[in-house]
């Protein structure tokens, strides 16, 4: 698909999207649930058998935060759906969301759902990447909610506050909070998780949203643009 295909997929929908924010809300709702199951409810034992494995629920500190930490994830999103995303939402861009978080909450719960070692000092300190990913994340949507609000501040681009720093600080946000899942986790390869969210802001969702940005605001975007990192503040 074209970048100016998923521009006008993204950026280009009319509306309130009231069905389609409701059944993505949905969709991870479920996500949700059945990360609990796996991780609380006997579902990691039931899916090493579909498997043919014996798997053992892991760590009870360990799953307890992984639990939590995906449950402030869905409050997140469902809070950006319904309170700060002023645009419209498409169908694809739903059935696109959906199966990515469904992957998100099944490996990272399977990850740490069936490690068996103590937190320590790595899932420490992913608590401490999640929490700190996590407000970046909020905060920039807030602050930029928050200004948009004044009338004065119509047909204008906003630069202030954690976008001083990088132009998609939301982004950074969530890198920072699910590579700090995934130390949490305690397994590598729940690394792919990151790895690949950082693929998706760079080839496609910044390039995207820069490109809409250019048109919509002009000489305004490019002038910010020039003075500030596109992801990651003095280097990307």
């Amino acid at each position: 698909m074209s970048r100016q295909s998923l521009q006008e997929q993204m950026y280009g929908v009319k509306g309130a999207s009231r069905a389609q924010r409701m059944v993505l809300a949905a969709s991870l709702a479920c996500c949700a649930a059945v990360a609990w199951w796996l991780l609380f409810a006997g579902g990691v034992a039931v899916t090493g058998a579909w498997f043919g494995r014996q798997w053992i629920a892991g760590n009870f500190a360990r799953r307890a935060c992984i639990a939590v930490a995906l449950s402030i994830y869905f409050v997140r999103v469902l809070f950006t759906e319904f309170v700060f995303l002023r645009r419209g939402v498409s169908w694809s861009e739903v059935f696109t969301i959906a199966p990515w978080a469904f992957c998100i909450y099944v490996l990272m719960a399977l990850a740490g759902g069936t490690n068996r070692a103590p937190l320590g000092v790595v899932g420490v300190d992913g608590i401490a990447l999640f929490v700190l990913g996590s407000w970046m994340n909020t905060y920039a949507e807030y602050q930029r909610h928050v200004w948009k609000q004044c009338p004065d501040h119509r047909g204008k681009l906003f630069t202030l506050g954690l976008f001083r720093m990088a132009r998609h600080p939301n982004y950074l946000g969530d890198l920072i909070s699910f590579s700090g899942l995934c130390l949490m986790s305690g397994r590598w390869f729940s690394a792919a998780i990151p790895a690949l969210m950082l693929c998706g802001f760079v080839f496609v969702n910044v390039p995207v949203l820069d490109a809409h940005l250019r048109e919509h605001y002009g000489a305004e975007f490019d002038e910010y643009a020039r003075r500030t990192r596109k992801l990651i503040p003095f280097i990307y």
